[in-house]
């Protein structure tokens, strides 16, 4: 009888002790909002690969449809089928609270989309601001953005 009693105390407590931490461990202010003029959550998509900035202190993570993803996979080159979307989505960093000397995204300051058409037409679109925004920007700065994002090679995992 004592050992059942014993169980029942060590399970009350751990139940309970996992509630209160799991609600600090989400970081919302790193997610996309619904407010924000994106139509499609880019972080719900799969992710490609990744990349750290320290000079500037940012991190960013290439996502992409399936159309996207499935060509990745395949292939080594940045021609992309009609119907693939990428979102390069970069976020400012801020210091880790539970691991010292890492960090974490802090919130999102841009949110790139690629998005490829007929004839392999890629049509760019960048969202920034607090909620994201389209804004326009000029030709040379979205051709160069096109030729980073897409060269970018698919992370190689098991």
């Amino acid at each position: 009888m004592k050992n059942y009693s014993l169980y029942f105390i060590f399970a009350f407590i751990l139940m309970n002790s996992c509630k209160e931490n799991s609600k600090q461990l989400i970081n919302i202010k790193a997610s996309v909002q619904q407010n924000d003029e994106l139509k499609e959550n880019p972080l719900l998509m799969h992710p490609m690969t990744s990349s750290i900035q320290p000079k500037e202190s940012t991190m960013s993570t290439l996502y992409g449809n399936d159309e996207a993803f499935q060509y990745a996979q395949k292939n080594f080159n940045s021609a992309y089928p009609q119907n693939a979307i990428l979102y390069e989505v970069t976020w400012k960093q801020k210091a880790d609270e539970l691991w010292f000397g890492a960090n974490v995204p802090k919130e999102i300051e841009s949110v790139e989309k690629i998005t490829f058409g007929n004839n392999n037409e890629a049509v760019y679109e960048i969202f920034q601001g607090k909620p994201l925004k389209k804004i326009k920007k000029d030709v040379a700065f979205e051709n160069t953005r096109k030729e980073l994002i897409t060269s970018q090679k698919m992370a190689v995992s098991p």
